[in-house]
């Protein structure tokens, strides 16, 4: 097991990565819950279907939890559980269940029910404890930690949502075994975004071990050194992630450099219908934001190319330039970074190393566009 802190004061948690058993995962939420007075299980439908490892860990941890009532509500699969209407259907059952201020929310799924638990848990009552057992990679590495929590609107991706953090994440890799191939190839981009702004040291051990991952991560190899290095790429990405939380918890500053790639890959994303992973969209985000770091003088053409031939060997998608359509280019408009006229843009200089800048929307459109 791997034990990642997050000091934030009378906020702080920690973050558990490894293969667990459902009573290691029982005990280690309750410890983090401590005393409730009900606890509100809130299950992606897919998850619950394909993966035999949820019902156990529900049974753990009501009886770990004795004489505290545990209900379970299944939510709409993925990021179709990403709106206000479903946020509302779960906040009407919660209400229905009878749960005051003492309960706690639990929520096992991908990033969007990360999302969807977490603002549930943000709004009801004006606030109620929650904790995450992620349950895809692209969870564990970055959406079940930080805090952000957050619904779409049709104008686009997260534009409405809270800062509230959760009590405890418990990562059990476990769960990786049955979620399909495309999703945990997906979630190896966030891994890639954190070596780039953050961490050299990532990166280099991403382009030395890319085979094997992909390979990890698609399920075409179990080898116990195969699964040891996704579980090391997945804790130094995490750390990554708590350190810049730690540093600027609300983004009023250096957090924003989480965005790397996400300003062209919401758009991407949103412009398809989320018929594209977040993670691809992200890989697609990424792309964009290297060529325009060249054009801008900041990024050296070699560091794109590096990062292009690394998310194809990870099975990652990179043809950005067939996706920036005219749609695509007027989502940016509504992008949650925007300022005024102005959006927010990090840009990468060598691996590790990112700035970020006011780039105004029409040059941002024009350079994309000949990027």
């Amino acid at each position: 097991m791997i034990t990642i802190p997050v000091p934030l004061g009378e906020r702080a948690y920690e973050v558990r990565i490894g293969q667990f058993e459902p009573a290691e995962v029982a005990e280690a939420l309750a410890t983090a819950i401590g005393s409730t007075s009900g606890v509100a299980v809130l299950v992606d439908a897919n998850v619950a279907r394909r993966s035999p490892r949820v019902a156990p860990l529900v049974d753990a941890l009501a009886a770990r939890l004795s004489g505290v009532k545990l209900h379970r509500f299944d939510l709409a699969p993925g990021e179709s559980c990403k709106s206000l209407p479903e946020v509302q259907k779960t906040l009407e059952w919660m209400a229905g269940v009878g749960l005051d201020r003492g309960a706690v929310v639990l929520g096992i799924g991908g990033g969007a029910t990360s999302d969807h638990a977490g603002f549930a848990a943000a709004v009801y009552l004006r606030g109620v404890r929650f904790a995450i057992c992620p349950t895809t990679l692209l969870a564990m590495v970055d959406a079940s930690v930080g805090g952000k929590t957050g619904v779409d609107l049709g104008a686009g991706k997260n534009l409405v949502g809270a800062f509230h953090q959760p009590r405890a994440v418990v990562a059990d890799l476990g769960f990786l075994a049955t979620l399909p191939a495309r999703e945990r190839i997906a979630g190896l981009a966030e891994v890639v975004k954190s070596g780039l702004i953050a961490d050299a040291a990532l990166f280099a051990r991403l382009e030395a071990d890319a085979d094997r991952l992909s390979g990890a991560a698609g399920g075409a190899s179990t080898s116990s050194s195969d699964e040891s290095s996704l579980a090391r790429v997945i804790a130094a990405a995490v750390q990554m992630k708590a350190d810049v939380v730690v540093e600027d918890e609300r983004e009023s500053g250096r957090r924003a450099i989480l965005n790397f790639g996400h300003t062209v890959g919401h758009a991407i994303e949103s412009a398809s219908a989320y018929e594209l992973l977040h993670g691809e969209a992200v890989a697609l985000g990424m792309v964009a934001a290297l060529s325009l770091g060249v054009s801008l003088g900041v990024t050296p053409p070699s560091v794109r190319e590096r990062t292009r031939a690394l998310l194809q060997r990870l099975g990652l998608p990179v043809d950005v330039e067939h996706r920036l359509t005219p749609e695509v280019l007027a989502r940016i408009d509504v992008d949650k970074k925007r300022r005024g006229q102005s959006v927010r843009f990090v840009l990468v200089g060598e691996p590790g190393t990112c700035t970020l800048r006011d780039i105004p929307l029409d040059e941002l459109r024009t350079r994309l566009a000949t990027a």
